[in-house]
């Protein structure tokens, strides 16, 4: 079992003793967060469903990478990684976040922003950015549903954009 630390949102640490950050055990994401709510009990009805999955509103980091995008539960985990849960408020509503694209050589030329503004009910605001010719990231902060900015990150994944979050998304 490995040992990897779980930072808890303000709004659950009531329910985890008072502690912003736990000492949890587990091999993957799932068993750290089985440990979670056999250790903290209060914390499984705000973490997981009635089946038992993680539930919609919950946001899952590992290392703060969506674990959606890895192998989301089934995610494994080493000594020394960071988990963040971060719940997301009033379900349904229109989310903001900001998130750094990376962007190989080859896609540098290409209208990528442009066309995820396009292709997927997003709204894009550049908030600052570099690019030369062999290196280019922008900070983008993309305002919309969060099933339609999951489809715009998959996609920019796929086209081989590193997309990392930026720590204060803004939820409106």
């Amino acid at each position: 079992m490995m040992n990897v630390r779980v930072r808890i949102p303000t709004p659950l640490k009531k329910l985890a003793g008072e502690k912003d950050v736990l000492l949890a055990n587990g091999n993957t994401v799932g068993e750290v967060i089985q440990w979670l709510t056999e250790t903290y009990p209060g914390l499984k009805e705000r973490l997981k469903d009635e089946q038992g999955e993680v539930r919609r509103f919950i946001n899952i980091y590992l290392n703060d990478e969506d674990i959606r995008f890895i192998k989301n539960l089934e995610t494994p985990v080493k000594e020394g990684d960071q988990i963040s849960i971060i719940p997301a408020i009033a379900g349904g509503s229109s989310i903001r976040r900001r998130v750094t694209l990376t962007f190989p050589p080859e896609r540098i030329q290409e209208p990528v922003i442009y066309n995820i503004g396009h292709r997927y009910k997003i709204v894009t605001n550049i908030r600052s950015a570099h690019v030369t010719e062999n290196v280019g990231w922008v900070t983008l902060e993309i305002d919309g549903e969060e099933d339609e900015y999951l489809k715009a990150l998959n996609y920019l994944k796929e086209i081989g954009v590193k997309v990392e979050p930026v720590e204060k998304d803004v939820i409106i």
